[in-house]
């Protein structure tokens, strides 16, 4: 079988990036599922199980669980067993931080812990005491406390780099906004500024390159969508060039004058393309899309 990792676990403190490390994934052609309830732990990896036997193209799962998922949901490192007892390879991720930050978090986003009684602290304190056992299981523990959004996405596509075949060239795609600065460990730096700007067209302007709208606006110009063939036939044809001289990551950042709108659909653009060739490991990431 197969020994690439094909199962992530993501667990940990509430507040601490699991919706962060989940969209990393799944940019990453992860197939993921958030708060499973606990009841059904057994029944998901025995279909993991079926999945890996019966070759079905779809193996890449991830899997976050929490406090979310039931008031039993420690039991899963019971329910893991199923994949060991197959040699199904998986890797458990826990995301933890510290009290007082998780506390600035909670208040900064106005969301509700799940554990949340009147004392937040109270109930950040008593969710770690749960969480003891999965936190002694895990094989990676990465601690977000001092983490911006973007330095977690990159700990995770290095994680995942690890567990790739080393013959794969990893490219990291991601947008920015100019206005916010140009990220310092970018490879190549792509401008899409010259792009037609749906900021100043009606009913588009608090939407994302991510929205079917936005994306339909910017490429009905062929001068933007000839662009974006290009970018792509020159990427490509860099591909084994890189490979050949033993390099193995190239990130590449796109960036238009707020990172919302362009840069976010030439990266969605191009990350369908070459996310398609057999030598390529790739993940996007969106710095500045709000």
């Amino acid at each position: 079988m197969n020994e690439t990792r094909t199962f992530y676990l993501v667990t940990g403190m509430s507040g601490a990036g699991k919706s962060t490390v989940l969209n990393v994934l799944e940019d990453s052609g992860f197939y993921c599922v958030d708060n499973l309830p606990a009841g059904l732990f057994d029944k998901f990896f025995e279909l993991l199980v079926e999945a890996a036997q019966s070759n079905e193209a779809r193996q890449k799962v991830a899997l976050a669980v929490d406090l979310r998922s039931g008031t039993h949901f420690n039991n899963i490192t019971d329910s893991l067993k199923i994949l060991s007892i197959h040699q199904i390879p998986y890797r458990m991720i826990f995301l933890n931080c510290e009290d007082q930050v998780l506390v600035r978090r909670f208040k900064e986003t106005r969301r509700r812990h799940p554990l949340y009684k009147g004392n937040l602290l109270e109930a950040i304190q008593k969710e770690r005491k749960l969480l003891t056992e999965l936190h002694a299981n895990a094989e990676v523990v990465i601690d977000t406390t001092e983490m911006k959004t973007r330095e977690l996405s990159q700990k995770v596509i290095q994680l995942l780099q690890t567990d790739e075949s080393d013959t794969k060239l990893v490219i990291s795609l991601y947008s920015f906004g100019f206005k916010h600065g140009i990220p310092k460990d970018a490879d190549l730096v792509l401008d899409v500024r010259f792009m037609d700007n749906p900021f100043y067209k009606e009913g588009l302007k608090e939407k994302s390159g991510m929205d079917q709208e936005v994306k339909d606006f910017i490429f009905s110009n062929p001068q933007s969508l000839g662009y974006l063939e290009k970018i792509e036939s020159f990427l490509k044809d860099m591909v084994p060039a890189y490979l050949q001289e033993g390099r193995k990551s190239l990130h590449i950042a796109i960036g238009c004058t707020g990172g919302q709108h362009r840069s976010v659909a030439t990266v969605e653009y191009l990350s369908r393309s070459l996310g398609e060739l057999p030598d390529v490991f790739l993940a996007s990431h969106h710095r500045d899309c709000k």
